[in-house]
């Protein structure tokens, strides 16, 4: 059985959906990042952290990258101190959100699978 095969059994139904979740929640939330920072703050320096968030997010979506789920974590982390901090409120909290289920799942399915292949060795 091979990785791919196996994210699709149905054994891992749950941890794929959530994986695919977050995924696309991601590519939404830097989208409208993107829209806010080029036309309500005209800060094309926004490219950038949108460029950043899509793709952690297809690292996630496609590899089930764990990496990039604790990047995007970290990402999460300075993103939101530094939103709060530049708002006054707290801000820029999803993208944290994301991250800390990234994390989960990822590690989920990395699990599984390393799992599975000891048991399809032996």
């Amino acid at each position: 059985m091979t990785r791919r095969e196996f994210l699709k059994s149905p054994e891992m139904n749950k941890v794929r959906k959530n994986i695919n979740s977050c995924a696309i929640t991601g590519y939404i939330i830097s989208v409208l990042s993107l829209l806010v920072n080029l036309f309500l703050f005209d800060n094309p320096s926004g490219i950038i952290d949108s460029i950043l968030i899509v793709i952690l997010c297809v690292l996630i979506h496609v590899l089930q990258s764990r990496v990039a789920a604790i990047i995007l974590t970290v990402y999460g982390v300075l993103n939101m101190i530094i939103m709060s901090i530049a708002m006054g409120r707290l801000s820029g909290w999803w993208i944290l959100l994301i991250g800390i289920y990234s994390v989960v799942y990822t590690f989920k399915f990395q699990k599984a699978w390393k799992e599975e292949k000891e048991f399809s060795q032996n």
